[in-house]
């Protein structure tokens, strides 16, 4: 029976994996369909033979997945879906489904005004608005704000230049509160495993070895010489002016740092400031189509321009009579090379937007400007390299505690100290950066990578007494994602998200999901060490499943919260794309330790192998998926 249970649950996951680099017809084919119901089967069987019942949390766990399961086959089977266009002052009574029939709305629905919202200071979408009127009553359809009407639900689609909107129509009245129930139960039902006093987590807390263990267990820029640029303290009282930059009003300052870093790599060019390289960039431009300002990383482009270095003046990509050297690029490199064409590309069209007076654009006098202390709490951000000295820092204090193993105890303390103000740091950052992005910052990798990060640091710090050589892994992990953070910073941070990410659900979805891969990532990092040092294994292994029980609820909690954003934004609770999927794979693989059943996984060192090459699907589901056609291949 385990063995049986055994081969389907890996086949599941085996071809979920699979399935994400095949066609999306897969997911309804019938043999994979089939897979999903030997899987519901054999969580019903062994609900029977183990009596599952007499532990509420574990049998409300499995239940979920029955429900979710049961869910997902009665949406299959009995959704209408589709969209419904629908012009300004006119009503439809019907609706066009996907598969090209018409299906009849409970209502007629007329579009009474459709209007476009704008961030402040700026022509960047901050939300589409379709004001309806239903039956003599008035509706407002947004982004996340859905209409309800006798179980049909209507998202704000898109739009067409004429005036009219278009909604989708999703109605699923048996398959979305099943999973939704699903959902519920699986929330339920891990809080209660976590707290369950006769648990194996409890006990795993309880056990003296994990109680010991909770309590007491650059250089300086080359001069600017003979460079036709404006002088410094002309760009100095500039650095203070407003523009309008990602749809919202920010200082010159933060427009100039972003634009250099993003062409050049770098904030500053040959000793010159930001403000002084763009302006004079701007000013003179005959001067400035020799400076090898744009960073060129690909070697096969810097090839096939004949560039000496990694970087390319503006001449460099045009030749003798003006034509365009990058575009036939994008034929000669084929699909391995386009994205390092498109984004030497996108430089040149930055520049070229500047030239042309597109990128600096000051707010309009209607426009309320930024306060003075918003001014300059977005300088002393602007100024402070936060990401450099986390990772500096993080590096300093791992060397730090692996050195105190070696007759230099005093050491670790200075490991703690360094740790301590590198927490601070991340801390500092976030709180700032929410400040300035009115949001919670957790919609990008780079912003996405410093949460990790500070999550880390935390779980680090809170069991640094565990040792100084779990310590040192900790602060080396943590200090690796935030060099990762630090290299993926050429990109703007601070700008504006799209009208459909500007939602609630958001920060809650990618913060119980950022939490769970810090934990999880944890238990990489404890593997290490026990692989190292094989006399702690044990002690380790109880550890790691401390931090494994919490990690994979989290990031179950985090998966449903994310559905739950979807059926709001999107009327589909779960699409198959390739995120949500690997996602769902890595909830699964790192849930196999969880059952004490595994005669196997009772081995430190097979437990600690199996954890070890578990970290890849968290990769996979964090960087992979941004190769594959995904929803969320974001930067």
């Amino acid at each position: 029976m385990k063995r049986i249970a055994a081969i389907v649950y890996t086949a599941v996951v085996v071809s979920l994996a699979v399935a994400t680099f095949l066609s999306p017809a897969v997911y309804g084919s019938w043999w994979f369909i089939l897979l999903w119901v030997a899987f519901a089967g054999g969580l019903v069987a062994a609900a029977v033979v183990s009596r599952m019942w007499c532990r509420p949390g574990v049998f409300l766990l499995h239940l979920s997945f029955i429900a979710m399961l049961g869910g997902g086959l009665l949406t299959w089977l009995t959704r209408e879906k589709g969209s419904a266009r629908i012009p300004e002052g006119e009503s439809v009574s019907a609706f066009v489904c996907d598969d090209g029939r018409e299906a009849p709305l409970p209502e007629d629905i007329k579009l009474e005004r459709f209007e476009v919202l704008y961030y402040p200071g700026g022509v960047a979408p901050r939300d589409y608005v379709s004001h309806l009127s239903v039956a003599g009553k008035p509706f407002t359809v947004s982004m996340n704000n859905i209409l309800d009407l006798r179980g049909y639900r209507f998202c704000q689609s898109s739009f067409d230049s004429s005036g009219a909107t278009v909604l989708s129509v999703n109605h699923d009245p048996y398959g979305m509160p099943l999973s939704y129930a699903g959902y519920a139960m699986f929330a339920v039902g891990g809080l209660l495993v976590l707290v369950a006093p006769r648990g194996r987590f409890r006990m795993l807390l309880r056990s003296l070895v994990v109680v010991a263990l909770l309590l007491a267990s650059g250089g300086v820029g080359a001069s600017a010489s003979k460079i036709a640029g404006v002088p410094l303290s002309t760009a100095d009282s500039l650095k203070t002016r407003q523009v309008v930059y990602g749809g919202r009003t920010v200082t010159f300052n933060t427009l100039s740092r972003d634009v250099v870093t993003k062409l050049y790599g770098k904030p500053s060019y040959r000793g010159l400031s930001p403000e002084q390289t763009l302006l004079s960039l701007r000013l003179y431009p005959g001067e400035w189509k020799n400076e090898p300002l744009l960073l060129v990383k690909d070697r096969r482009v810097r090839d096939a321009l004949g560039l000496q270095g990694k970087y390319a003046a503006l001449s460099d990509l045009f030749d003798s009579v003006g034509n365009y050297r990058v575009e036939p690029l994008y034929g000669r490199l084929g699909e391995k090379g386009r994205r390092a064409v498109e984004e030497l590309d996108e430089k040149v069209g930055i520049v070229l937007m500047l030239y042309s007076g597109e990128l600096i654009v000051t707010p309009s006098p209607s426009e309320e400007p930024l306060p003075d202390w918003c001014v300059r709490l977005e300088l002393f951000y602007n100024a402070v390299p936060f990401s450099t000295l986390i990772f500096i820092l993080l590096f300093v204090g791992a060397i730090f505690a692996f050195l105190s193993q070696l007759g230099m105890p005093v050491l670790r303390r200075v490991a703690k100290a360094v740790l301590c103000v590198s927490l601070g740091l991340s801390v500092a950052c976030f709180v700032l950066q929410w400040i300035l992005a009115d949001r919670l910052p957790v919609s990008n990798t780079f912003e996405t990578l410093r949460f990790s990060v500070m999550v880390l640091e935390l779980l680090v710090l809170l069991f640094s007494r565990g040792g100084a050589v779990l310590a040192g892994l900790g602060m080396l992990f943590a200090g690796a994602l935030a060099l990762v953070a630090h290299l993926v910073e050429v990109n703007p941070v601070v700008t504006p998200l799209m009208p459909v990410l500007h939602s609630s659900w958001l920060s809650l979805h990618v913060s119980l999901v950022m939490t769970a891969y810090s934990l999880l990532g944890f238990t990489f990092v404890i593997a290490v060490m026990a692989l190292v040092r094989p006399s702690t294994g044990e002690r380790m292994r109880r550890l790691s499943l401390a931090m494994l029980y919490p990690g994979v609820w989290l990031l179950g909690m985090g998966i449903f919260s994310g559905a739950v954003w979807a059926d709001v934004s999107w009327g589909q609770y779960w699409s198959w794309d390739p995120k949500e999927t690997w996602a769902l794979i890595t909830m699964l693989t790192y849930a196999v330790p969880l059952h004490a059943s595994l005669r196997w996984l009772r081995t430190p060192r097979n437990y600690h192998l199996y954890l070890l090459f578990s970290i890849l699907t968290v990769a996979m589901t964090y960087f992979g998926v941004n190769h594959l056609d995904s929803l969320h291949a974001y930067n």
